[in-house]
């Protein structure tokens, strides 16, 4: 072989023997950049698995919470409700008493304006807290008080809030007549109807006086008939 193609042969080996040696080492980085890369891949994933167990555990927390919340906030709204309800008993109670205490304070003065104040003639009898059902609706109905004499029988209304409209639909009462469906014993006797409470304001005596209706409340030591002049003009 000739010398000039024998060097050109050595340095073909020595090319290829570098190239070789070159690629080796490209491929042994490419391997090691691989193998760095599947490592941090992995720590990736396994970072990304943790934080997804600690948001599924954050989830579930804040679940557990909510609930917790959501039952708290029924029991105070259950416990609300109830409250309300009690309030509302011990309200409903308490007018009651209110009503029938105002009613026990005005029944014995209107004994006595009865006998001696609104005519009635010789007493007969006083009840209070009557109860009658109507003959032909069946509609029950109570009377506070019911004084009759032998000229004159009192019907009674009390309240112990009066308003005016409780006024007016004690006035259409007496103007129907009902009085009698109710009372027939006491037909052909004059009705006497008497409207009462501790207080009563001006604009309602005002209207009832108009009405013919008697008005009953506290006057300056007891209860009095506030518009008996105006209803039983004094004779001269």
């Amino acid at each position: 072989m000739p010398v000039e193609l024998e060097e050109r042969v050595d340095r073909l080996g020595i090319v290829l023997e570098q190239f070789i040696t070159q690629t080796t080492a490209q491929m042994a980085e490419v391997n090691a950049a691989l193998l760095h890369m599947e490592r941090n891949t992995e720590r990736l994933e396994r970072k990304t698995d943790r934080n997804i167990e600690r948001l599924d555990a954050s989830i579930e927390r804040i679940d557990r919470t909510a609930e917790r919340i959501d039952n708290t906030v029924k029991r105070m709204e259950q416990a609300a409700e109830k409250d309300r309800r009690e309030h509302n008993t011990r309200w409903g109670d308490l007018a009651n008493k209110m009503g029938t205490l105002v009613e026990d304070i005005i029944g014995p003065s209107l004994r006595r304006m009865a006998r001696e104040e609104l005519n009635c003639g010789e007493f007969e009898s006083f009840t209070m807290r009557v109860e009658r059902v109507h003959p032909v609706s069946k509609q029950q109905r109570e009377f506070d008080a019911v004084a009759v004499g032998r000229e004159a029988v009192i019907v009674n209304e009390t309240k112990s809030t009066p308003r005016l409209d409780y006024a007016k639909e004690f006035v259409e009462f007496v103007k129907s007549g009902e009085f009698f469906e109710y009372f027939p014993e006491y037909k052909g006797r004059t009705v006497l109807p008497v409207f009462s409470s501790l207080h009563i304001p001006s604009n309602i005596t005002e209207y009832l006086t108009k009405q013919k209706v008697y008005v009953v409340a506290m006057g300056d030591d007891a209860m009095q008939v506030v518009n008996l002049k105006e209803l039983q003009p004094q004779k001269e």
